[in-house]
């Protein structure tokens, strides 16, 4: 369940609490970039207590607490700043409540468009999942830090953060913010979300701090696996459906809403001819797909999975899309033996990728003695190197050379910032050798 912003719409000011942010953000999930207007929502005040509550968690309790919830979000400023403009808007259009049916019948605010549908550029994405659990301040940080993390850092002045929270005119001691605010907020955000932060004072006046300087990184979070899954078992009109026969709206629009793994694995389960609808709904929701050691790695695990199939099967080529259909549905490529071998595989790669020693190792060894089901040896991972590469295929690397240049010229314009190419040539080095190294595995397997 995507989260797609534009920048501008994040560096807002409004004051909800984590179950109104929640469900907003849920509703935000919802939109797909393809569409050209917001649709009409119509729900049982029972539909949005159980989205809500949809992992147990009584968030809320009553029917009372979804009207207050509805009339909060129908109130509810957002403020912007645009220049000297200041700005307000709020969530929802207009809402209706039959207090016969209790159906609430409301859009969002046709002022929000232009910064939740059709975005080119300047957006931030992210998972539903990395917010579920955090407070009202700490969702909204997370939210301004993921806008800056393909930067690795920012520096924020006080008063604005306080403004993207909502809380400008609470906490004037720099100690009570640190300590009710930033502190708490930093250790939800590493111990439920894909980011982690470090901050430091930036600028000072005297003994006055005035801004503070984030450092962002990449973690990985506690329960993301199974709050998705239960995200994803969200059941009925509006919802996330799991029954078999029914479309899933886990992945609106096709592949829109799905990670950049996951959009490739799609892109070469549907290449091998296998029904689209197949692998959204069957395929690619499997639990076993969702297992936690495979994230960012599910594309790898399918070319694994799709080698040990055409090793085994006798069918002929044109036939072997069915036949991989077939064997999924009666379980023969998601027995647990077959994908504890093929998860090691995995893990092997993803080990390999990181440690340049353990790469040279495992080249070094010899395949004598293996039997024929160990799968670390079928697919040991092949050394790149980035000046083969050049040589091998001059026009590709300078097609995503100028690609991975050009994006940091757009980001960087976005935030109004110069870019300086020497500061950051180490990052843009690193992005291309990812991305060669990436294209080159696609072509070789």
């Amino acid at each position: 369940m995507a989260i797609i912003k534009h920048n501008k719409l994040i560096e807002t000011s409004y004051k909800l609490n984590s179950r109104e942010q929640f469900f907003v953000l849920y509703l935000i999930s919802q939109i797909s970039q393809m569409d050209k207007r917001f649709r009409e929502y119509k729900m049982h005040y029972s539909e949005i207590e159980k989205i809500i509550n949809f992992d147990g968690k009584r968030r809320i309790a009553n029917k009372a607490e979804v009207f207050t919830l509805m009339d909060k979000l129908n109130s509810e400023p957002i403020i912007y700043e645009r220049g000297t403009v200041i700005g307000k808007s709020v969530w929802l259009q207009h809402m209706e409540h039959d207090t016969e049916t209790d159906i609430f019948t409301f859009s969002l605010s046709e002022k929000l468009r232009e910064y939740l549908v059709q975005l080119k550029e300047h957006f931030t994405k992210y998972n539903i999942s990395n917010i579920v659990y955090l407070n009202s301040n700490a969702v909204r940080l997370y939210e301004v830090l993921k806008r800056y993390q393909f930067k690795g850092e920012c520096e924020l002045g006080i008063e604005k953060i306080k403004f993207y929270l909502g809380i400008e005119h609470r906490y004037p001691k720099f100690y009570e913010f640190k300590r009710w605010v930033l502190i708490p907020s930093q250790r939800e955000i590493e111990k439920y979300t894909d980011i982690r932060f470090e901050f430091v004072p930036g600028k000072k006046q005297k003994k006055r701090i005035l801004s503070l300087k984030f450092y962002i990184y990449e973690n990985e979070p506690q329960h993301s696996t199974d709050t998705r899954q239960s995200l994803n078992r969200i059941d009925g009109k509006g919802e996330r459906s799991a029954k078999r026969g029914e479309k899933s709206e886990v992945f609106n629009n096709g592949q829109a809403d799905l990670s950049v793994s996951l959009q490739r694995s799609y892109v070469f389960l549907s290449s091998k001819g296998i029904n689209k609808k197949f692998i959204l709904e069957q395929i690619l929701t499997h639990p076993k797909v969702s297992y936690a050691p495979l994230s960012g790695y599910e594309d790898l695990y399918f070319r694994y999975l799709w080698k040990f199939f055409s090793d085994k099967t006798n069918v002929d080529e044109d036939k072997k899309a069915g036949a991989f259909v077939s064997w999924w549905k009666n379980g023969r490529l998601t027995e647990d033996g077959l994908h504890a071998r093929i998860v090691e595989s995995v893990i092997q790669r993803k080990k390999a990728e990181r440690d340049q020693t353990t790469i040279d190792h495992n080249r070094k060894r010899s395949p004598k003695g293996r039997g024929k089901q160990d799968l670390n040896f079928l697919f040991q991972p092949k050394q790149f190197n980035i000046d083969t590469f050049k040589k091998t295929y001059p026009d590709r690397y300078q097609t995503i050379l100028q690609r991975v240049r050009s994006e940091y010229e757009k980001t960087f314009e976005s935030l109004d910032t110069p870019f300086d190419p020497e500061k950051y040539r180490k990052s843009i080095e690193d992005k291309v050798y990812h991305d060669c190294k990436e294209w080159a595995e696609t072509v070789e397997m």
